[in-house]
């Protein structure tokens, strides 16, 4: 089991996102604690070791570290600002 860990810029992306679109996101935030994998999950080209998981209309960057068992999300944001 790893500790998922909400970055600072993450939290406050998380702060400005409608309330009704917030709703599923700390679930899958809670399964990946369990398998980071899990679910539409793709490296991020150019950046080694940070990954994007799709979910609904938003994504999420993050990083793990099984040595510390940490998955440390990075960005929380729609998609169509998320890669600018």
């Amino acid at each position: 089991m790893l500790r998922a860990i909400l970055h600072r810029k993450a939290a406050s992306e998380m702060g400005s996102l409608p309330k009704a679109d917030r709703r599923g996101i700390p679930e899958a935030f809670r399964q990946m604690e369990s398998d980071p994998f899990l679910g539409d999950v793709r490296p991020i080209k150019g950046m080694k070791a940070v990954f994007r998981r799709r979910i609904g209309n938003y994504r999420v960057t993050f990083t793990v570290s099984f040595e510390v068992r940490e998955v440390v999300i990075l960005k929380v944001g729609k998609r169509g600002k998320f890669y600018r």
